[in-house]
C-alpha cells in the first residue's frame, strides 16, 4: 500500500521546529511533506504581506526548507476565522482522494490546522488525522483574564465567545481525530479529565514531547568562540533569551528584571535577545525602564538553524513564566534548546514536565515565583557567580538529551503514523 504523510505546521515562526521533526521522521523511514500555513484575511494589508513574504516561512527561506524536506514544501493560504475555506486547496496538495492502495495521514499543529484537516475528513472519511495539542487554550484564556485589571463589557463578551469556541473545538478534536498528541503528560491528563473521555478515546490521546533535536542542538566550543567573535562579545557574560515576545505570558518585563539581577553579579553582562523584529517593541520599553544602556544589549532576528550558534555563545539562558495551569501543561521548546546546548538556565517552577527534572541539575536555577523580587534577585545572584566550563556544559547537554530530545518521542510518533 502506498502511504503519503503530511505535516501541517500551524505557526510560520516555528517552521524550524517542524523541519527538525520531519528530518527525524525521515530517519525512521517516513517521507513527510510540510504544509505551512500562510496567514491571510480579507484585509488588503494581509494579502499584500502574504505576497511580499512568499519566499519565506517565518524567518526561514523557502529554498532552504525545500533542501531539507525532500517530500515537498507547500504553502497553504488560511484565514483564522474560516480555515474551512482552504479545504479545496489542501485536498489538491494531498492528492487523489482514496485511490486503491493509497493511504494519507496528516499530522497537524495548532487549532486552525486541526479544524482544516477535520473539515476535509468530513468529505474524505478515509483521511487519517493526527492532531498535536501544544497547550491548553482554555487555561490561556483564563490567564489573559487575570491580566486585565478592568475589562470592558465588550472584552468580557469576547472572552465568553472564545471560551465556548475553545471548548467546542477541543471536544471535536478529541472525539473526531484518529489520534491526539499532547506535548506533556499533564496536558493529556487535563484533556482526558475535562471531557470525561471514555477509555477507548483516552487510549487515542498520547503524551509525546518533541521540543528540540539533539542532532541540531549540541554544545560546540569551537562554534561558541566563533560566534562570540562574530558578535564582538568575547569578554562579556552573555545572557540570552530566544523566542517571541508578543504574548503577555512571555513576561518581557520579568526577563529584563532577571537580567538586571544578573548584572549585579556580573557587571560585564550582556543581554542577547533573539526575537522577530516585530516583537522588539514589547521589550524595548522595559530595557529603558531598567536603565540598561544600548551597549549592554542587542535585539536580533535569525533563522532557526542559527539559534544553536547563539546558544553555544551564551553563558546563561532565561525563561520565566508565571505559575499558572497554562504553563503547567506546556512544553517550551526553547527550554529544551537551552539545555541540549549545555546552557545554564534561569527558569521558573511549574513548566510542564520540565521543572521537576531540571531541579536535579546544578546548571539550572529554578525560581519558585517571579513575583517575589527579593527571592528572585538572591537566587539569580548566587547562581550567576559560578562558572561552568566546556566539559560541564557538554555533560549537561548529554544529560538533557537523555530526557528532553525530540528523538526520544519520534519512534512513537512514527509508530502512530503507521497505525492510525
Amino acid at each position: 500500500m502506498e502511504n503519503a504523510y503530511f505535516y501541517l505546521g500551524g505557526d510560520p515562526l516555528h517552521t524550524g521546529i517542524y523541519v527538525d521533526m520531519i528530518g527525524r521522521l525521515g530517519d525512521e523511514g517516513l517521507d513527510v511533506a510540510l504544509v505551512s500555513r500562510l496567514r491571510v484575511s480579507p484585509a488588503p494589508s494581509a494579502l499584500w504581506r502574504a505576497w511580499r513574504e512568499r519566499e519565506r516561512i517565518g524567518p526561514n527561506r523557502v529554498a532552504d526548507i525545500r533542501r531539507r524536506v525532500p517530500a515537498g514544501v507547500h504553502q497553504l493560504p488560511g484565514w483564522n476565522a474560516l480555515p474551512e475555506l482552504s479545504v479545496p486547496r489542501l485536498a489538491r496538495i494531498l492528492g487523489p482522494a482514496s485511490p486503491r492502495g493509497r493511504r494519507v495521514v496528516v499530522h497537524t499543529r495548532q487549532m486552525v490546522m486541526a479544524r482544516l484537516a477535520l473539515a476535509l475528513k468530513r468529505r474524505w472519511p478515509a483521511l487519517r488525522v493526527i492532531v498535536e495539542l501544544e497547550g491548553d487554550d482554555m487555561a490561556e484564556l483564563d490567564y489573559r483574564r487575570t491580566k486585565a485589571a478592568r475589562p470592558s463589557p465588550a472584552l468580557r463578551a469576547r472572552w465568553a465567545l472564545e471560551g465556548r469556541y475553545y471548548r467546542r473545538e477541543e471536544q471535536r478534536i478529541l472525539t473526531r481525530s484518529d489520534a491526539v498528541i499532547c506535548v506533556s503528560e499533564k496536558l493529556r491528563e487535563v484533556m482526558v479529565r475535562r471531557f470525561s473521555l471514555p477509555s477507548d478515546r483516552a487510549e487515542r490521546v498520547h503524551a509525546i514531547a518533541t521540543p528540540a533535536s539533539r542532532k541540531e542542538f549540541v554544545f560546540d566550543p569551537a562554534r561558541r568562540e566563533r560566534t562570540r567573535a562574530a558578535l564582538d562579545l568575547q569578554d562579556r557574560f552573555v545572557a540570552v533569551y530566544a523566542g517571541t515576545l508578543r504574548s503577555a505570558w512571555q513576561l518581557p518585563g520579568k526577563l529584563v528584571d532577571a537580567f538586571a539581577c544578573i548584572r549585579e553579579a556580573r557587571p560585564r553582562a550582556f543581554f542577547l535577545v533573539l526575537t522577530p523584529d516585530a516583537d522588539r517593541r514589547h521589550i524595548e520599553p522595559h530595557l529603558q525602564r531598567a536603565g540598561i544602556p544600548p551597549e549592554d544589549y542587542r535585539l536580533r532576528s535569525c533563522p532557526h538553524a542559527e539559534i544553536v550558534d547563539h546558544l553555544c555563545a551564551a553563558d546563561i539562558g532565561l525563561l520565566v513564566r508565571d505559575r499558572h495551569p497554562m504553563n503547567e501543561v506546556a512544553a517550551p521548546g526553547k527550554l529544551a534548546e537551552y539545555a541540549l546546548t549545555g546552557l545554564p538556565v534561569v527558569m521558573t517552577e511549574g513548566l510542564g514536565d520540565f521543572s521537576e527534572p531540571m531541579r536535579a541539575s546544578r546548571l539550572a536555577c529554578v525560581l519558585p515565583d517571579v513575583n517575589d523580587a527579593g527571592d528572585m534577585r538572591e537566587r539569580i545572584r548566587r547562581f550567576c557567580v559560578r562558572d561552568f566550563g566546556p566539559r560541564e556544559r557538554a555533560a549537561f547537554g548529554a544529560w538533557a538529551a537523555a530526557r528532553f530530545a525530540t528523538e526520544l518521542g519520534v519512534p512513537r510518533i512514527a509508530a502512530l503514523y503507521r497505525s492510525v
